[in-house]
């Protein structure tokens, strides 16, 4: 008996406030997709230290983690053997909402903030389909949090 590989990735919807309401962080991924950014667990690192850390070395946005948002898991080919691929999703808050994304070549091709809207748009069209639910479900997260915030100030 085999035993299953796992590999492990964290990452998720990074939101800002704008003018023209709140936007979401999204990269073109090496694989033709629009996509959140995620990446691998290090050793000893947690999930949210993970998705923290590899939403600022694929994007160079430093963000905060505002709640658990879901997890996926499907299977991957690697070297000719079948992956568990588990990630773990956030919604987080950019630290500086004025700083614009620059992508990390090697890693995704682009990244950019979009509108909501727009951001659905292109998800909807480009994205991954199992990924579809985390923009209902982040946009929940999301209007909770900034009533909490209001209640608070």
């Amino acid at each position: 008996m085999t035993k299953d590989v796992i590999e492990r990735a964290a990452g998720g919807l990074v939101l800002r406030k704008a003018r023209t309401g709140f936007q979401v962080l999204l990269i073109d991924d090496r694989y033709g997709h629009v996509s959140f950014p995620k990446g691998h667990l290090e050793s000893g690192e947690t999930w949210e230290d993970a998705a923290v850390r590899e939403i600022f070395e694929e994007t160079g946005i430093k963000s905060r983690i505002l709640s658990p948002l879901g997890d996926v898991e499907y299977p991957i080919k690697r070297k000719g053997l079948t992956v568990r691929k588990q990630v773990r999703l956030f919604v987080l808050k950019a630290i500086d909402e004025q700083a614009e994304p620059v992508h990390q070549a090697n890693e995704v091709e682009s990244a950019q903030y979009f509108a909501w809207e727009d951001a659905l748009r292109l998800h909807m069209e480009r994205g991954y389909v199992d990924l579809n639910w985390v923009f209902d479900k982040a946009k929940a997260l999301w209007d909770w949090h900034e009533k909490r915030t209001e209640n608070e100030s």
